[in-house]
C-alpha cells in the first residue's frame, strides 16, 4: 500500500502527516494536505509550499486556520487568494 493510500484511508497519525507534508513526492504532500487529521500547523506548513496544488489542498481543507488563510490571501497567484480571501470572510461571520 502506497503513502498516498494510507493517508486517504486514514491509517496515518498527526506525526506521520509532519513528516508527509514536506515531502518530496507532491502526491504525498498534497494527500497530507487533503487529510482530515491534518491540524492547523500541519496546514501552515503546507500554505508555504511552493507548490500551487498543495497550497490548493490546505486551502480546501476545513480545518485550515485565519492565520494561514490571512497568509494566502497575499499569495502571488491570484486564484489562490481570491479564494483565500472568499475563506476568510466566510470564518468571520
Amino acid at each position: 500500500m502506497s503513502i498516498v493510500e494510507k493517508i486517504k484511508l486514514g491509517q496515518v497519525d498527526e506525526v506521520d502527516l509532519l513528516e508527509y507534508i514536506t515531502d518530496n513526492d507532491i502526491s504525498v504532500a498534497i494527500a497530507a494536505a487533503e487529510s482530515p487529521i491534518a491540524t492547523e500547523p500541519i496546514l501552515d506548513i503546507a500554505v508555504h509550499d511552493n507548490d500551487k496544488a498543495v497550497k490548493m489542498a490546505a486551502l480546501n481543507n476545513p480545518n485550515i486556520g485565519e492565520a494561514s488563510l490571512k497568509l494566502l490571501c497575499m499569495d502571488a497567484d491570484p486564484e489562490i487568494a481570491n479564494i483565500a480571501n472568499s475563506k476568510l470572510e466566510m470564518k468571520r461571520k
